[in-house]
């Protein structure tokens, strides 16, 4: 059995198509789908239950964000598993092609279990250009990352390859279940929102994971509108990538002794460049 974890705040309009695709993909294998609906105030609980009440709906209080709802969704499996179970994360603004969780569960297999595997991000409207992938570190002393396929054609990337990165995105990762008896959960407590699909991707590498992308696996990325912040708000707001705070304590966890206070400075140093580019726009 594959376990899908959503975890949701409002947005219906993206979770249908989301859902919706969600569910083609079984006719290649038995899905069971936990949504954890965190406070939505648009009947997104309501319109799962008409249409789909076959779907387990965990409810939150809007304080979960995605690490806190993650972590729910989890542990609400965890307590009612199979040995060969998988847990797959897939957030509500991706859809998937029909076939993405068999490849995934195939390539994971092929790895005998002992991988986390992510799939490729495309763009719908720009014939599979790749819009997000996973991050290699260059040098943990200089913070110096690589985005691996970013900006090139899906068609273009061998298929069937498993690229082995540092950090993937838990936007539509793949665990076997035991990676979370012998590493534990998601970290929803120092990282409730971003960060903590970076920390667990290192984590369970001290527990005899790998981390992959898989090139034969692949989602499309839904249209949102960019969430504006101020600049306080940038570096502070728990919705933002450029948390300094999330920064300190990813770096504390995850950089090498001697690369920790560098790795953290030149990531704030990056995050100020975005920021300042962005308002200059």
């Amino acid at each position: 059995m594959i376990h899908v974890v959503i975890p949701v705040f409002n947005r219906l309009e993206l979770t249908k198509p989301c859902i919706e695709s969600i569910k083609k993909n079984e006719k290649f294998c038995a899905l069971s789908i936990v949504l954890i609906d965190d406070g939505s105030s648009d009947g997104t609980s309501e319109w799962i239950k008409k249409n789909y009440p076959e779907i387990t709906i965990l409810h939150g209080t809007g304080s979960l964000f995605w690490g806190g709802a993650v972590h729910y969704g989890i542990e609400y499996i965890l307590k009612s598993f199979n040995s060969n179970d998988y847990i797959l994360l897939v957030n509500n603004d991706v859809f998937l092609a029909e076939n993405t969780i068999s490849e995934l569960v195939s390539f994971c297999e092929q790895k005998n279990r002992k991988a986390i595997v992510g799939a490729l991000s495309l763009d719908p409207n720009n014939e599979g250009r790749i819009l997000k992938s996973g991050t290699i570190v260059k040098s943990w002393f200089f913070n110096w990352t690589r985005h691996v396929f970013i900006g090139q054609k899906i068609e273009n990337i061998s298929s069937n390859y498993g690229q082995e990165v540092d950090f993937l995105t838990g936007r539509c990762l793949l665990h076997p279940i035991e990676v979370f008896l012998r590493a534990g959960n998601y970290d929803s407590i120092s990282f409730r929102h971003y960060g903590g699909d970076d920390e667990f991707s290192m984590r369970v590498k001290k527990f005899g994971f790998k981390t992959f992308l898989y090139t034969s696996a692949f989602i499309y990325m839904q249209q949102t509108s960019p969430l504006k912040l101020g600049l306080f708000d940038t570096f502070f707001s728990i919705k933002s990538s450029s948390n300094i705070i999330n920064k300190f304590k990813l770096s504390y966890r995850v950089a090498p002794p001697l690369a920790k206070f560098n790795f953290f400075l030149i990531g704030v140093f990056k995050s100020i460049f975005v920021a300042l580019k962005n308002v200059n726009r």
